[in-house]
């Protein structure tokens, strides 16, 4: 049965999320990179011509292909929200509604600043010389950067905060801390960031594979959703069968 073989939902789901962080960090990296190089040679980054207008719409579409990766590791997370108790379930339903907010937030400042938002926005802006012509362009999409930062990163916070040790948890703050800072620091701290993060969810997603961290009695149906018990071999609403139970590894 592949990766839906039963198992926890947000065992699943954190694998997909931890691959998401090394496809975001590589897709930030290529950007820092294209935007110094656009400083270098004087290239004004806000006036981009018609091959520049292209350019804009591949790094939309390479966004949304690694963000599927973040809806699909949701998606699990959510699907498993009672796997480990009602306070993890609300950190999910919590997180949910914040990474909803930051998606829509995050392509609207994508569009606005043409490709280059956070930290690549100071380079924009520096190309042009800081100009009044897009001053206020400018400040839009550092404000929108900031408040998409925050709202992602605290939603991250959410989706392990009940499966994390208190050493894990001052290094995701830390993470948190470096994301948003990561608008004023040209991406650099960002990039560390996103380190931290995969390192953590990667090593929450070994505890439950490894049996360290066990869901609770009751998991949704990988099928249906609807709730059964973890031992189950086949789900009582739509009878799909499983090749494991859902406790065994």
């Amino acid at each position: 049965m592949g990766e839906e073989e039963f198992k926890s939902f947000t065992e699943l789901g954190l694998k997909y999320i931890y691959r998401y962080f090394i496809l975001h960090f590589s897709l930030l990296l290529i950007l820092l990179l294209i935007s110094i190089a656009f400083l270098v040679t004087q290239q004004n980054l806000l006036s981009l011509s018609a091959s520049g207008f292209f350019f804009i719409i591949a790094i939309i579409f390479l966004f949304i292909l690694i963000f599927i990766w973040l809806i699909i590791g949701l998606r699990h997370i959510l699907n498993g929200r009672m796997e480990f108790g009602e306070a993890h379930e609300s950190n999910v339903i919590l997180a949910t509604l914040l990474i909803i907010a930051y998606l829509i937030i995050y392509f609207i400042n994508l569009t606005i600043a043409q490709g280059f938002t956070g930290g690549a926005a100071f380079i924009a802006a520096a190309s042009d010389g800081f100009s009044s012509s897009i001053f206020l362009q400018f400040f839009i999409v550092i404000a929108l950067s900031v408040t998409s930062d925050l709202l992602f990163g605290f939603s991250l916070i959410c989706l392990v905060k009940k499966l994390t040790t208190a050493k894990q948890m001052k290094k995701l703050k830390v993470a948190y801390v470096l994301l948003v800072l990561g608008t004023f620091t040209i991406n650099i701290t960002a990039l560390i960031a996103y380190i931290l993060f995969y390192k953590i969810f990667k090593d929450v997603h070994l505890n439950i594979s490894k049996g360290l961290l066990r869901p609770s009695l009751i998991v949704p149906c990988p099928n249906c959703s609807h709730e059964i018990p973890i031992e189950s071999h086949i789900c009582k609403f739509c009878g799909a069968k499983f090749e494991k139970k859902a406790n065994e590894k």
